[in-house]
């Protein structure tokens, strides 16, 4: 196959869940197409979505940079060289495929959760009926539900007995979420009793970021404790260990534990999928830190009035949200337990408590998982539509 493929990514959640099953159907289907991996901007990126991007079955990359110098009608990245292809976006502005697609010569496709059109677009590509409903501006024929890229992600994990008394932390992946959310669910897991703690660490957070985090510089002052590493183990003043696990780890963690903590974000459809009934937190103590994805992130570092104005901005955003858990967002049903505002240690060890203490309300949510969430299959299905397209 002579065609490039030029798959355009923009966060870390995309990489990991979107990416990766994508990239292992392509490669099963046709093992030698050309494949390229495009880095978008993205508010949440760490500086490690090169490393990992690396890592992958690709045959080149281009950075953040090469792609917005092209996209801004500056010089085409070296790695794009193929003389026939296709664009698929995965996140990121729904401008930048189309683009980067009509200065190739190439059509460009999208894959999305949100039902976002532009006319440089051939194909969107969303992941269920309520989006694709949602898709009002989309000319229907060029809109299509293939189903949850990330559901894929979680099928190649083989299926385990959930343990009684293990606990899941996925404090996130990205770095304002790990420094003010280990330390806090590190204080509520003092007071869980009887229980084993696992963390799962993301490899997009680098050792400085860690090591904030194990300072609970950033949360001391509503309740976050300490952390002390002692080989793989970071432990509270008390004396609780939790234990620290890789990346590769975590999804059979999330398919053996009994119930998670965990930070809004694309963990919590991997928790969805998984079936874990997950306790979804978000302290907004300090709202101003949570970033906003457009100019006016930057609100912040305005003297005086910025971290005020910000808060309110990111307060009225999130008053948007009936829910804050895919799972519930997906289903418009509050499986998942969220805790929202001023959230306090207590409260999070409580919920958690509940639900360790009550075999029957952790079957409930997870029968309603099983039934609702996404099955695997839409990685297939886009990599042979995919490869369709450039043979035809």
């Amino acid at each position: 196959m002579n065609a490039e493929l030029i798959l355009l990514v923009n966060g870390p959640g995309e990489l990991f869940t979107w990416v990766r099953p994508l990239l292992r159907e392509l490669r099963l289907l046709e093992p030698q197409a050309r494949i390229v991996l495009g880095l978008l901007p993205c508010p949440f990126a760490t500086g490690y979505e090169r490393g990992i991007a690396e890592t992958l079955p690709i045959d080149e990359l281009t950075n953040v940079a090469e792609n917005l110098e092209f996209i801004a009608g500056g010089r085409k990245p070296k790695a794009y060289r193929g003389s026939s292809g296709l664009v698929i976006g995965l996140g990121g502005d729904v401008a930048f495929p189309g683009r980067i697609g009509s200065r190739l010569g190439y059509p460009a496709w999208r894959y999305s959760f949100e039902p976002y059109w532009n006319d440089s677009l051939e194909k969107l590509f969303v992941h269920d009926e309520t989006t694709l409903q949602k898709a009002l501006k989309t000319p229907k024929a060029k809109v299509e539900n293939i189903g949850n890229l990330v559901a894929d992600t979680l099928a190649l994990e083989p299926e385990q007995s959930r343990t009684q008394n293990e606990v899941l932390i996925v404090p996130g992946s990205r770095g304002f979420q790990v420094t003010h959310l280990l330390s806090y669910f590190a204080a509520a897991a003092e007071k869980i009793p009887n229980a084993v703690f696992h963390v799962a660490r993301s490899s997009l957070i680098d050792d400085a970021t860690w090591q904030i985090a194990l300072s609970a510089e950033k949360t001391q002052d509503f309740g976050g404790v300490k952390l002390r590493l002692e080989q793989q183990y970071a432990i509270t003043p008390h004396g609780t260990r939790l234990e620290i696990h890789s990346e590769n780890e975590r999804y059979g963690l999330m398919k053996r534990c009994a119930v998670a903590m965990t930070s809004p974000g694309t963990n919590t459809l991997e928790l969805g999928i998984a079936g874990i009934p997950s306790v979804v937190c978000a302290p907004l103590q300090k709202m101003e830190l949570i970033p906003i994805e457009n100019p006016l992130r930057y609100l912040e570092h305005i003297p005086i009035i910025g971290k005020s104005i910000k808060r309110k901005l990111v307060e009225a955003y999130l008053s948007r949200f009936k829910y804050l858990s895919l799972p519930n967002m997906l289903t418009d049903q509050a499986i998942q337990p969220e805790l929202r505002g001023t959230v306090t240690v207590q409260q999070i060890a409580d919920t958690v408590n509940k639900l360790l203490s009550s075999e029957p309300q952790r079957q409930a949510i997870q029968v309603k998982l099983e039934a609702l969430m996404p099955k695997a299959g839409a990685a297939r299905i886009l990599a042979t539509k995919i490869l369709e397209r450039v043979k035809a």
